[in-house]
Formats: C-alpha cells, sequence, structure tokens
C-alpha cells in the first residue's frame, strides 16, 4: 500500500513546469506589456476614483495631449497619474484661471478653472520629450503646477492607462 502523504514527483513535474511557466509570463507582461494600478488619491476625479483598478499600457511609444500617464516624480516620491495637457513644442500658462496652449483655452479644462497657477504663471515653452500633467479634479491635484512635479519628461512616463476618458467639466 502506498503513503499517501508521498509526493509522486513524476507526476508533480509538468504541474510544477506549467505554474512557473504561468508566473514566468504574468511577471514579463507585467514588466514589458500591461500592469493593474490602483488609483489612490482624488486628484483624476471624476474620470477615475480611489481604490479603482486600471490597466496601464507600458509599450506606448508616442503620449498626446488628453493621454493619461502614469510617471515616477522624485519630487514626492511616488508614482503619478495625471492627464497631459499639453507637449512637445506647445507653449503653456495659465492667464486669468484658464489654461493657454499655444495661446489658445484648452478644451481639457473649462475657462477659469484654476485658482492656483503655480509655476505656470509664466510662459513655458516645452522642449522635445517634455510634457505637462494636470489632474482632472483640479482643486486636489499635485501635478506641472508645482514645484515638485514641474515638466515630465520621457523617462519618467511608467505608460499609459488604457481606458482614458476626457475630464467632465472641470
Amino acid at each position: 500500500m502506498k503513503d499517501p502523504r508521498k509526493i509522486n514527483w513524476k507526476k508533480a513535474i509538468p504541474l510544477l513546469a506549467a505554474i512557473l511557466l504561468i508566473v514566468c509570463l504574468c511577471w514579463y507582461v507585467s514588466a514589458y506589456w500591461y500592469q493593474f494600478v490602483l488609483i489612490r488619491g482624488k486628484s483624476m476625479m471624476p474620470t477615475y476614483h480611489p481604490l479603482q483598478l486600471v490597466l496601464l499600457e507600458k509599450c506606448v511609444q508616442e503620449y498626446r495631449t488628453g493621454d493619461v500617464i502614469a510617471f515616477r516624480c522624485e519630487g514626492f516620491d511616488t508614482v503619478l497619474i495625471k492627464r497631459i495637457a499639453a507637449g512637445p513644442g506647445d507653449t503653456v500658462v495659465i492667464a486669468d484661471g484658464t489654461l493657454l496652449v499655444n495661446g489658445t483655452p484648452t478644451p481639457l479644462y473649462r475657462e477659469g478653472a484654476f485658482g492656483f497657477a503655480g509655476l505656470l504663471d509664466r510662459e513655458i515653452t516645452l522642449a522635445d520629450g517634455e510634457y505637462i500633467v494636470i489632474g482632472d479634479n483640479i482643486a486636489e491635484s499635485k501635478d506641472s503646477r508645482y514645484p515638485q512635479v514641474g515638466v515630465v519628461r520621457p523617462e519618467t512616463i511608467l505608460g499609459r492607462l488604457v481606458r482614458s476618458a476626457a475630464p467632465k467639466n472641470n
């Protein structure tokens, strides 16, 4: 009679190999292609809510105005999620509470919505690969208006959120 506590390695090895393969595949996909991210904080409300699970696409080659990105922020020692409000070559300023991109009010945020301009109180022209990012919840967001964030550079960008709906009436 066989001992039921004894492991039959000939049957267990294929199962262990399959588990190892799945773990390696999940790591590879998460490291280079897609990763789940948990939203913390209220800076992207109403588009994204605290404790909402979102998918981050890491294999993006090009970012555009309106995309929501995740990036490493050394100034706050964390990863932030914000919307790109302006990109390479754009001139940006907040005047009279309105975000102007190339002299025109951006359609991303309503006119007069900004009570705090911070670093964007003066005109900034973005160099190649530079982005201005702002949260959809302007009053709660720590973004490019703050010196801890400033201009976002491509080497700090982790990826783009798969579902980046436009902000609602900021």
